[in-house]
């Protein structure tokens, strides 16, 4: 069934099913002032401050690293929104933005020492 290879392809953000099915290009550099990785961490910012999903917060760090952004470069946008998008948006972006570090914030939460 067409619906759910479309639905499949989306959950994974396929870039080509999103140019096909929407319309919309999700190439970094494509006629653009900003180079691949200033506009990654751009969408990386972008994209806590509205809150999206885990799974775009993990796509958008992940086209982010292999722009050519370190884990610090990624982590520092987080923290320079902060102020305008709400430490809540920010709070909310960590799982995501770990799992395309590789980084278990999960296994790293349990193991605190309460401080």
């Amino acid at each position: 069934m067409r619906y759910q290879e479309i639905l499949r392809r989306l959950a994974i953000i396929d870039d080509r099913c999103v140019e096909d099915q929407a319309g919309l290009s999700l190439d970094l550099g494509a006629g653009r002032d900003l180079d691949a990785k200033t506009a990654a961490l751009v969408r990386v910012a972008a994209l806590a401050a509205i809150g999206s999903p885990e799974v775009c917060l993990e796509w958008s760090a992940t086209r982010a690293l292999a722009a050519g952004a370190t884990e610090d470069e990624v982590t520092g946008v987080l923290l320079a929104i902060a102020p305008v998008a709400g430490l809540g948006r920010v709070v909310s972006a960590v799982p995501g933005v770990a799992v395309a570090f590789g980084y278990d914030i999960e296994t790293a939460l349990e193991g605190r020492d309460g401080h």
